[in-house]
């Protein structure tokens, strides 16, 4: 794999890795166990370039490639990835899409704070009644004396109780299906605006997530995100890089599950041997390293494509469908292979796999991402 990266990406891994072990690694069961995010780490990620590696540099960036914000996302999700999700849903979700469809005031009042590791930001879809249906959202708006009128409520949000900003989906109240809708940025503190306590999760448990709530949010025009009214046709523009980087978070993963088996292989003797002379085991090692390097070279090869303006829609499924898959049985392998053990939560391949799961729910199911697939090879 190393031979199909730049020099360049090879040092951006290497600094990603060394950060990620030394920064997360001490204090990743900590977190889960506690599940409180590392604002201390998030600093350290923002002071030394890794939240905003993609940024253009005007705006206090790096100005690098895609491939290089994948590469930082899977090297963070590899030691925590709810630490790798929260980050990424700044850098990404965020401060890119800011990059890419905010006026010039937006890009320099709200990118510099995230990407500094000052404060987090939030992408605010999902709702109640609105998880795999995007276009079925009820959160509204009005315009009423020059002003937007916004009430609804958001759920299942990433970053959404400890967030200081927040993009958000509102369709214009009498709109239905794709037109109508706009995207709007707002800041905690607004009068109308409130988040809900912290969910209880499975995995992930060091990312916060939870509810948004809006109630009467008056905004000005300079708070509009890109056309007004055409906020579906921003968003589903940008679900290509976002299901990209959703499969980054499971090479992450499954790199982290095969790394720990190894040398559990190697240390874990029975019948007066290692478990690793053991011909399942081997078996077990051996499928998990394939599927995971062809998830990797497969993924890796859709960013340079992304940041030409291609159309990756079934790409980027196949891309987040089969990573997630992988990661959720690279862990069960995992856990498998250090047996007993391995379903104490000591070690850590049970977090592995509480975190691999939710990848299959997150950011449109497994199921949402067959019909995507299906869908377009019927076209």
């Amino acid at each position: 794999m190393d031979l199909l990266l730049s020099e360049h990406h090879r040092m951006v891994r290497a600094s990603a890795r060394k950060f990620a072990e030394a920064e997360l690694g001490p204090i990743a069961e900590e977190i889960d166990e506690q599940e409180r995010f590392p604002m201390e780490v998030y600093r350290k990620a923002g002071e030394l370039g890794l939240i905003g590696s993609i940024i253009p540099e005007q705006y206090g960036g790096g100005g690098a490639d895609l491939l290089t914000n994948g590469i930082i996302k899977e090297e963070m999700c590899r030691v925590s990835a709810g630490f790798g999700m929260s980050m990424n849903i700044c850098t990404n979700n965020f401060c890119y899409f800011i990059a890419k469809y905010g006026t010039e005031s937006q890009k320099r009042r709200y990118i510099p704070p995230v990407i500094s590791g000052e404060a987090l930001g939030s992408w605010c879809l999902t709702e109640p009644e609105a998880g795999s249906d995007a276009l079925a959202i009820r959160t509204s708006y009005r315009v009423e004396n020059g002003e937007y009128v916004i009430t609804g409520s958001k759920t299942f949000i990433t970053n959404a109780p400890i967030a200081r900003y927040f993009i958000v989906v509102a369709r214009r109240q009498g709109t239905k299906g794709a037109k109508g809708a706009s995207l709007f940025i707002l800041e905690r503190g607004m009068e109308g605006l409130s988040t809900g306590p912290p969910f209880r999760k499975l995995g992930m448990r060091c990312s916060p997530t939870g509810q948004v709530f809006l109630d009467e949010v008056r905004v000005g025009p300079e708070q509009v995100l890109g056309v007004e009214e055409e906020g579906f046709k921003t968003m589903f523009e940008t679900l290509d890089l976002e299901r990209i980087l959703g499969a980054n978070t499971s090479i992450g993963i499954a790199q982290a599950c095969l790394d720990a088996s190894v040398r559990y292989a190697k240390e874990r003797k029975q019948f007066g041997k290692p478990i690793a002379e053991f011909q399942l085991v081997r078996n077990m090692l051996a499928e998990m390293a394939t599927r995971l390097e062809i998830t990797r070279v497969y993924t890796y090869s859709l960013f340079p494509l992304a940041e030409r303006g291609v159309k990756l829609t079934k790409e980027a499924s196949i891309a987040k469908y089969y990573a997630s898959i992988m990661a959720t049985r690279a862990a069960l392998d995992a856990v498998q292979i250090f047996g007993g053990y391995g379903y104490m939560r000591d070690y850590p391949v049970q977090r592995y796999l509480r975190d691999a799961k939710l990848v299959e729910i997150g950011g449109g199911t497994s199921e949402i991402q067959k019909m995507i697939i299906a869908r377009e090879l019927l076209r």
